[in-house]
């Protein structure tokens, strides 16, 4: 006779136990996968995507035409949409105290540089100007330049 044995009781339960584990892990798994709000924050833990944003620059110093400030600004979107955002500038005085302001809708495409210049008539005239800052609503980006 051989001396071979077969193994049934706990060995196999123990067996069947982790591959009912695994095949739960398996399961669940597939139903997160299924949901696609879970499946973005997965692809983000596992991949580097790249977050839209628009770059926004000072083309050149800002310069006066008549009584008018010129803001002249660059925008490049560097995303996948593109899309009509606003661009407000304002005028400042030494003091803090706003001389000018004005909104702007640009119209952006990705990865093209879109160029535009922002007039400002401000109060007073143009010898109280001291700053001016350019936001982009609903965006973190700002820029400032002292003009003295």
């Amino acid at each position: 006779m051989s001396g071979r044995r077969y193994v049934d009781g706990p060995a196999v339960r123990h067996l069947f136990g982790w591959l009912v584990a695994v095949v739960a892990v398996l399961g669940l798994s597939g139903a997160a996968w299924a949901v696609p709000e879970v499946r973005s924050v997965l692809r983000d833990s596992f991949t580097e995507r790249q977050q839209s944003y628009i770059e926004v620059y000072f083309a050149k110093d800002p310069w006066y035409d008549g009584d008018e400030l010129v803001v002249p600004l660059e925008l490049v979107e560097h995303g996948e949409s593109g899309g009509r955002h606003p661009v407000q500038a304002l005028a400042e005085d030494t003091a803090g105290k706003r001389l000018a302001a004005r909104t702007v809708t640009v119209t952006t495409k990705p990865g093209a540089q879109i160029s535009v210049d922002i007039r400002l008539r401000a109060k007073g005239g143009r010898s109280n100007v001291d700053l001016v800052e350019v936001t982009l609503p609903g965006h973190p980006q700002r820029l400032r330049m002292h003009l003295r």
